[in-house]
């Protein structure tokens, strides 16, 4: 069921508009909110995902992916590349999600390392976990696949 509606001559489907709003406001939250929480026994400290641990600069190429897919509905010129800007968006939630993982599972890697040097000792007493912001990453890819299945149909 497509609710769509006219403005002028523009044709704007209020379901697609819906959805595209959507993971864009997601993208903005995967890149505002942390991603991973590093413990030491004193401190804690949050890593984004734009330090430069993850994806440096690259992770703001998130949200403009999916803001470009948001303006798909609005102009009628950019609806031919939307496929092209649904892999773009997938292709970037994939990397960002790839590279936390990998970065979580280095550290828990080096936890279940043998402690040789009082060096690494130090290194082992930090703990990685999953923090809040990775649910909208983690949204936000799941949403990309199946807005990209979606538009793929069409």
């Amino acid at each position: 069921m497509s609710r769509v509606r006219r403005i002028g001559a523009t044709r704007i489907d209020l379901n697609e508009l819906i959805k595209r709003g959507a993971l864009a406001v997601l993208s903005i939250l995967a890149v505002l909110l942390p991603i991973l929480k590093v413990s030491f026994t004193s401190e804690s400290d949050d890593i984004v995902l734009g330090d430069f641990q993850l994806l440096g600069g690259a992770a703001y190429l998130l949200p403009v992916a999916f803001l470009c897919g948001l303006a798909t509905v609005v102009t009628d010129g950019m609806r031919a590349h939307a496929r092209f800007i649904d892999v773009a968006g997938l292709i970037i939630a994939l990397v960002a999600v790839s590279r936390s993982a990998y970065a979580l599972g280095a550290s828990l890697m080096q936890d279940a390392a043998p402690v040789d040097e009082p060096s690494q000792r130090l290194d082992q007493l930090a703990q990685v976990s999953l923090s809040y912001g990775s649910i909208p990453l983690l949204l936000v890819l799941f949403g990309a696949i199946w807005q990209l299945r979606k538009s793929w149909r069409n």
